[in-house]
């Protein structure tokens, strides 16, 4: 029989994971890996055997010594306006600085620190907002995180809560949670370089309570592929070759 002794601590030890999330800092996520770079993924949405492009997603990194400038680009088919998000933040901790997102339907920019400050401009509303929101807890920018889960020291059986900070009107504001769930061992078939020995990532996040899948280069962390999975509805993104 255990003693009282023993069960504490074990209950201790399952408190302090579920109460300390990954959070920006030296020690959270493997420096080595982040370096500037340009890559182009082509969007699907997945019915099924079939596949229908949805249009492109580009991203640029762009690092100095103090700053990390993150730059996504989405083009949609059908729409002549791109999406456009940028994250700044911390080269060497990854702490958030800013994040601007600009789209036909709205813009926004978020100004982080203990309190996050800024605008969101609902255009289809002729509504803007002007935000004020005191966070208690540090956090990663949710725009950046996606590519946070190819620098983490990922291994078979890695699992980590990590904190984000998202703004949505029309669904959730403030400190969330994404979780890695999953990391095994896989294989990428490239068009151009043959088979590619990967990181089979599985996320989930409060965004939007969908399931993300990485498949992440084990040599230089590349991501080849994600297939997202929100409310039924099942999408993929390949890396442009």
């Amino acid at each position: 029989m255990k003693s009282i002794l023993t069960i504490l601590l074990g209950i201790i030890s399952i408190s302090s994971f579920a109460q300390n999330p990954l959070t920006p800092g030296n020690d959270s996520f493997e420096k080595k890996w982040i370096k500037n770079s340009t890559y182009d993924m082509t969007w699907y949405a997945l019915r099924d055997t079939l596949k229908f492009e949805i249009g492109k997603v580009s991203t640029q990194l762009l690092t100095d010594k103090n700053t990390l400038h993150l730059i996504t680009q989405v083009s949609l088919k059908g729409r002549t306006t791109p999406w456009v998000d940028s994250t700044s933040a911390d080269t060497k901790t990854l702490k958030p600085i800013r994040h601007s997102s600009y789209n036909a339907q709205r813009d926004m920019v978020l100004n982080f620190g203990k309190v996050v400050s800024g605008f969101y401009n609902d255009k289809a509303k002729n509504q803007n907002t002007v935000i004020h929101d005191t966070t208690k807890v540090d956090y990663f920018d949710s725009n950046l995180y996606p590519t946070l889960i190819t620098w983490l020291p990922l291994k078979e059986g890695y699992k980590k809560d990590i904190s984000i900070y998202d703004y949505n009107p029309s669904a959730k504001i403030g400190v969330l949670k994404a979780s890695v769930t999953e990391v095994k061992n896989g294989t990428y078939k490239s068009i151009n370089s043959g088979n590619k020995e990967v990181w089979i990532v599985t996320v989930a996040d409060e965004i939007s309570n969908g399931i993300s899948t990485y498949y992440i280069d084990k040599a230089d962390r590349k991501l080849w592929k994600q297939e997202i999975s929100v409310d039924g509805r099942n999408m993929m993104m390949l890396r442009t070759e």
